[in-house]
Order: structure tokens, then C-alpha cells, then sequence
């Protein structure tokens, strides 16, 4: 096995923790888009009764989170390029809370907005080295997983 993911990262418990980190600001950004686009959705169509309320959001709920879900499990799993569908739903998020912030007409609407942070902090946080130590951590063992341990075991 070629020293590859040892010359290139220095591994620690910190590339782990900004891996995690970057999963929950995606999710804490979706959890909050997701009521806000079904508002959105209201202000336009009109008022919906609290089952179609309810149904609505949780169809959009499932969807964000099988969206979050399915990459990290892929990455987990060695595949690096589920990282770019994480970047993907991060310029989605982006993409819905600036429509939000051209739409959306709401009394406490600045505080909603203020919740782009997450997916700020999620794409920030995908741009460094730690996140990508991450990843690549993830691919080097799937790739020879007695070999990396070995070479783990031995730094």
C-alpha cells in the first residue's frame, strides 16, 4: 500500500470532528429550509390546512434527508465523489435562501435568513484540508483495508 493518505494529511481525531460538522450544518441548514420553502410555497398558493402542512413537510424532510444521508454513507464507504453531491446541496440550500430572500414576505424574515450560516459553514468548512483528510481517510481504507490499518497502527 503506497504511504499516499500519510504523506498528504496528517491524520487526527480534528479531520473527523469537520467531517461530522459539515454533516450537521448541512442538515441544520435543510431542517430550516425546509419549512421555510413550504411557507413560501403558501404565501403563493394560499393557506393550507395543518394535514397538508404537515404532509408537505414531511415529503420535504424525507427528500433532504435521504439527500444527506445516501452521500455520507457513500463516503464512508470510500466513494469520494459523494462529496460533490454534499457540495451540490449546499449550492441548493444557497440557491433556495436567496429565492427566499427575494420572495419571501414575513414578519421575522431576517431571522429566518440568518440561518444561511449553516450551509456557509458547511461549504467553508468542505474547502479545508481537515474535510478532505476526511475523505480521503475513508477511500485509502477502502482501498487496502489491511495495508492502512497496518499503517496506522505503526504512526
Amino acid at each position: 500500500m503506497s504511504d499516499s493518505f500519510f504523506d498528504k494529511y496528517e491524520n487526527s481525531l480534528l479531520n473527523f470532528v469537520v467531517g461530522i460538522a459539515v454533516i450537521m450544518f448541512i442538515m441544520f441548514g435543510a431542517g430550516v429550509l425546509c419549512p421555510l420553502l413550504i411557507l413560501l410555497a403558501q404565501q403563493f398558493i394560499g393557506e393550507f390546512t395543518p394535514k397538508e402542512f404537515g404532509t408537505f413537510f414531511l415529503v420535504c424532510i424525507l427528500v433532504m434527508t435521504l439527500c444527506i444521508v445516501v452521500p455520507n454513507i457513500l463516503i464512508v464507504r470510500g466513494k469520494p465523489i459523494a462529496a460533490k453531491i454534499n457540495l451540490w446541496n449546499i449550492y441548493f440550500q444557497l440557491t433556495c435562501y436567496s429565492l427566499l430572500l427575494l420572495l419571501f414576505k414575513h414578519e421575522y424574515k431576517w431571522l429566518f435568513l440568518s440561518f444561511v450560516s449553516f450551509p456557509l459553514l458547511a461549504y467553508w468548512l468542505m474547502l479545508t484540508t481537515k474535510y478532505k483528510a476526511f475523505v480521503s481517510f475513508y477511500e485509502a481504507l477502502r482501498k487496502d483495508p489491511v495495508g492502512f490499518r497496518e499503517k496506522l497502527l505503526e504512526r
